[in-house]
């Protein structure tokens, strides 16, 4: 079985339009087999909570690029 895993560099932004009853963060990366992924995920106590994972769209790919090289935008 193979496993992905981000590479540097991550970014992370709040989830705020789907943030109404818990706080959402979509973590945007690179895996090892370059597939740029999306990773929305909640914490629970201790716990992760992964929402959705799926490749890029478009708009999410541009960010991810605006970003890459300067994550403080």
């Amino acid at each position: 079985m193979r496993g992905d895993i981000f590479n540097a560099p991550i970014i992370f932004a709040q989830d705020v339009k789907h943030s109404d009853i818990e706080n959402r963060i979509a973590a945007f990366g690179v895996t090892n087999s370059a597939r740029k992924l999306t990773v929305v995920f909640t914490v629970r106590e201790q716990l992760i909570r992964i929402i959705s994972a799926q490749d890029m769209n478009r708009r999410e790919r541009e960010f991810y690029k605006n970003h890459e090289k300067d994550p403080k935008l």
